[in-house]
């Protein structure tokens, strides 16, 4: 069920991408679907420069013939595409399962807009993550210690047996946030620690969502636009 929603949000994504455009294309399931339903278009005419959020989407963009630039030259990148793991009532949200959370909250905050691809199983109603946090394996030790005084438990991401590492070189612990009152407090604080690089807390909080709704596809805008604004 969840895997025809995700096609849906990923096709219906494309209406927002315009001739012209500096698009960044996100990572995951979802936003795999929505760059390869983008490639057929771009190979048709459609004139477009994509900024890639992890090496995957890199070669995927490169398969469809989808022209990349680094951030260096798309410095406003004018909308991007990606996907979620978890958004609460007030557009709080989560990302990182995919492993790219460092990358893809770069190109979110150079983003003008922001539009997040989501199945309805992504709607709760208090995050509970995994929080992904990326980290320099060397300050796994002191991380996990800081975790434990705080008696929150946490997972070392694992991949074919090891360690999973991100595009940069690091590793992620998946905490749980379940029993957390304020995640954005708890990540803030996570993030102030040595050695740690990012958390999956993304305070650049998208400005719609793309979901579906009794096997329809439904925009919802962020609160501070539901009175006006919107996508290009």
């Amino acid at each position: 069920m969840y895997e025809q929603e995700k096609q849906l949000v990923a096709e219906a994504a494309l209406t927002y991408v315009k001739d012209g455009m500096i698009v960044g294309l996100g990572t995951g399931s979802t936003t795999e679907r929505f760059i390869k339903a983008l490639g057929p278009l771009v190979q048709a005419g459609l004139q477009i420069r994509g900024v890639a959020t992890s090496l995957a989407t890199v070669k995927l963009a490169d398969q469809l013939q989808i022209p990349l630039i680094d951030l260096e030259e798309g410095m406003e990148i004018d909308v991007t595409v990606d996907g979620i793991d978890q958004i609460d009532g007030q557009f709080q949200t989560i990302k990182g399962g995919g492993g790219a959370l460092f990358r893809e909250k770069i190109v979110a905050l150079m983003s003008r807009e922001l539009l997040y691809l989501t199945d309805s199983s992504k709607f709760v109603h208090h995050l509970s993550g995994p929080l992904p946090v990326e980290l320099d394996s060397f300050a796994l030790p002191y991380v996990r210690q800081r975790l434990r005084d705080k008696h929150v438990s946490a997972t070392l991401r694992v991949k074919d047996d090891r360690p999973f590492v991100t595009d940069g070189g690091h590793v992620i612990l998946d905490v749980d946030v379940s029993a957390i009152s304020d995640v954005r407090l708890f990540a803030k604080e996570v993030k102030s620690w040595s050695g740690v690089l990012e958390t999956g807390y993304f305070e650049r909080q998208p400005d719609h969502v793309l979901t579906v709704e009794e096997g329809k596809v439904k925009r919802i805008a962020h609160p501070r636009l539901r009175d006006g604004g919107g996508l290009v």
